[in-house]
């Protein structure tokens, strides 16, 4: 499990995303864990699961969601950890970083992030 005591390191430009279903299999498990991004970046994103029952243990997962205007995404992710202690539901929330994400669906995350943080300045 990674440790970082508190201090994050961002790789990547991250943008907040909301109302985007995402599906985690553990297939050594048979296990699905289901949820809504919270955020992304091209390195990994961060969810909110929808049960609280449901335990994540640190690990590979195969990871499906879709990014609205841009499709579906099918990338294998390693789940590094809950949230930071400073976020409110920190429990509830799975962080994870992008394993081999195919160059095609890479642009795809780098044009949604790119529209997202368009959206987000022109709002304010």
């Amino acid at each position: 499990m990674e440790i970082n005591f508190g201090k994050e390191r961002r790789r990547h430009f991250r943008v907040i995303a909301k109302s985007i279903f995402v599906s985690l299999t553990d297939e050594q498990q048979d296990q699905q864990i289901s949820g809504f991004l919270k955020d992304i970046s091209e390195g990994g994103m961060k969810i909110q699961k929808i049960s609280s029952k449901r335990q994540v243990e640190p690990g590979e997962y195969s990871c499906r969601f879709i990014l609205p205007d841009f499709g579906e995404i099918c990338v294998s992710a390693n789940v590094l950890g809950f949230g930071y202690e400073n976020e409110k539901s920190s429990e509830h929330l799975i962080r994870m970083r992008f394993l081999n994400l195919a160059p095609d669906l890479k642009e795809k995350v780098k044009k949604y992030i790119t529209k997202r943080r368009l959206e987000i300045e022109t709002a304010d």
